[in-house]
């Protein structure tokens, strides 16, 4: 006898969960409705740089929000992570409210250095909307919403063509079209228009935002290569995710069609949970790869995925299960179907251009070098050494190894324009044969090219260093950093407008960069008498780096501030003690006289090289 008391009890039960859910539909009802769909612009970044600060901001500012929505009759749904969901029964009610927002957090955001303002973009809809009675919506218009949200650009409005069409000629602000976008699940393209104007932007670093504009994407495919997490059970493996990261940044770089975010600014997103969406806006491009590694014995696994940053979607995802030794050959293999996908179609000359000599075959030495990099970025005295025994073992390894004598030369660059070093010409020296050793093993390596021409640039040979640095850039043109370095040669060259120039391309191919990056602006400023100029830099720099104390010292002392150029000065004396005004200046690279007397008279000013001036304060 079959026993049916199990499948009457289930059925049963089934049958009342259908009965809920029916319920719970009929509660549920559906509406037009206005969308506000609102998220922060780079909060991984935020919130990486200083989190409570960021929270406290973002709390802050979501108060804005809710006066401002409660003035104009609308309702907040959800303010999830850095989101903000809001419905208005009037369309124009949801227009003002999102005007005023941008409006008053522009004038929160001024007073703030220009890396932790809190900027968000705003998408404004109008569709059918399905309201449950605990005040969740869902639906189409809810999508939409939030699509034109991510085409905003930072402080700015977008609108459906709905919106468009209803408050066509009932607002003042001036409203511009940017195109037909999809939308996922969505049957025809979404007219999107821009309302009003979004907070500019100026690669000239003493605007407001001191941010480079970056509404349009480049016109050749962009990416940004995210750092692998470390997914071996060792947590001291993260140097190896994070070599693999740089490598496949450094040869998708050597591709002129490509334009490829140098390393400091994707770095920034290491261990932090990110929307390929934020990361997209924030760096101004297109793809976004992100990957693990898992290293174990003498295995490795490799994970990558590329992921289209406007949408989330991913194009393609792969996974290598290697030996240890076959890793270089992943990178290739990865490489190479980011480029195809990129790019379309390279010549098979083009395409193996991509396999650098700048490399090796040898897993230890570049394990070694992986290790020593790791080092050197703490910039200590103490670690800048350890990473030169590193970089010494690696070439001792494998003789044809051109990072690491790059490395090797940088090692020797620091320790002597840092004071590390007891005999600073020997360093000099010691760093010229080993980066012309490393232009003689790779001459197609940009960065064996670039530390050359800062040898010479310290060495004041600044025909060489200008040589060595445009080779550079012509070697790799998406790397930054040639462009700051040859700015700063250019600088002491007698040429500080072509300088700036150059550094407006720097920030143009990555608004990222480091405090050291934009500190190069003072540099050129003060070269150029722009004192003025050189101070509003300074005045948006979060940290600057201490040797950059002596020139903003020098500028307010040629501005007649003594008191700022005395502060200053005690401020950089305090990190070297031992300072001594004649032997700086017999080090420093001016091509012309009048240049090299008119710094030496604002340090002199400002009191560097006095005794007295090193009373802590």
């Amino acid at each position: 006898m079959v026993d049916t008391g199990y499948y009457a009890t289930d059925l049963s039960t089934r049958n009342q969960s259908v009965i809920r859910i029916l319920s719970e539909m009929a509660e549920a009802r559906r509406r037009l409705a206005a969308i506000l769909s609102a998220d922060v612009v780079g909060y991984s970044r935020l919130m990486g740089n200083d989190e409570q600060a960021t929270v406290n901001t973002l709390n802050a500012y979501r108060q804005v929000f809710r006066e401002r929505i409660t003035e104009h009759e609308g309702r907040v749904v959800d303010t999830a992570g850095d989101s903000v969901l809001a419905t208005f029964d009037s369309v124009v009610e949801a227009i003002q409210c999102a005007l005023e927002i941008q409006q008053t957090l522009e004038v929160l955001n001024d007073p703030l250095a220009e890396s932790r303002r809190m900027r968000f973009r705003i998408g404004v809809n109008l569709g059918d909307i399905i309201e449950q009675d605990d005040g969740t919506v869902y639906g189409d218009g809810v999508n939409i919403a939030a699509r034109l949200e991510s085409l905003a650009p930072a402080g700015g409005v977008t609108l459906s063509g709905q919106v468009h069409d209803f408050i066509e000629g009932k607002i003042k602000e001036p409203v511009t079209f940017i195109g037909e976008h999809e939308v996922k699940n969505i049957a025809r393209p979404v007219r999107v228009y821009q309302l009003g104007r979004a907070l500019e932007t100026a690669a000239d670093p003493t605007s407001r935002d001191n941010t480079p504009a970056r509404s349009n994407l480049p016109d050749k495919p962009s990416i940004a290569v995210l750092p692998f997490t470390n997914m071996s059970d060792n947590a001291d493996e993260a140097y190896f995710a994070d070599g693999i990261s740089e490598d496949i940044i450094t040869e998708l770089s050597r591709f002129q069609e490509l334009v490829v975010v140098a390393r400091n600014s994707t770095f920034v997103y290491k261990d932090k949970a990110v929307k390929a969406q934020d990361v997209g806006a924030d760096l101004n491009v297109r793809y976004i790869l992100e990957g693990s590694v898992r290293k174990a014995g003498g295995r490795v696994r490799v994970t990558a995925q590329l992921v289209e940053a406007a949408s989330g979607h991913h194009l393609w995802a792969e996974r290598y299960d290697r030996s240890i030794e076959d890793v270089f050959a992943v990178q290739d293999e990865l490489t190479s179907k980011i480029v195809a996908t990129l790019h379309g179609r390279l010549l098979d000359s083009e395409r193996r251009r991509i396999r650098s000599d700048d490399r090796t075959e040898n897993l230890q030495a570049y394990e070694l070098v992986l290790r020593g990099r790791e080092l050197w970025f703490r910039f200590t005295e103490e670690d800048n050494c350890a990473a030169r025994r590193l970089y010494k073992e690696a070439i001792a390894l494998d003789p044809e190894y051109g990072r690491a004598y790059a490395s090797l030369a940088w090692s020797y660059v620091t320790a002597y324009n840092e004071y590390w070093t007891d005999d600073p010409q020997g360093s000099l020296d010691k760093a010229l044969k080993i980066a012309l050793d490393g232009v003689r093993v790779n001459p197609a390596s940009h960065s064996n090219r670039l530390a050359l021409g800062q040898v010479y640039f310290y060495k004041k040979m600044l025909n060489r260093a200008l040589e060595n640095f445009e080779k550079g850039i012509e070697l790799n043109p998406n790397d930054p950093d040639g462009y700051v370095f040859l700015a700063t040669a250019l600088s002491h060259n007698g040429a500080p407008e072509e300088a700036l120039e150059r550094l407006e391309h720097a920030f143009a191919l990555n608004p990222n960069l480091a405090q050291w990056h934009r500190s190069i602006y003072i540099v050129a400023y003060f070269n150029a008498r722009r004192y003025d100029d050189a101070i509003a830099v300074w005045n948006k720099l979060d940290e600057p780096p201490v040797y950059f104390l002596r020139w903003i010292a020098a500028t307010f002392a040629h501005l007649g501030r003594s008191d700022e150029a005395l502060e200053n000065a005690r401020k950089y004396m305090a990190r070297y003690p031992n300072f001594n005004l004649d032997e700086h200046l017999s080090r420093m690279p001016f091509r012309h006289t009048e240049d090299l007397d008119h710094y030496a008279a604002g340090l002199t000013r400002a009191g560097l090289g006095h005794k007295e001036i090193c009373v802590a304060g």
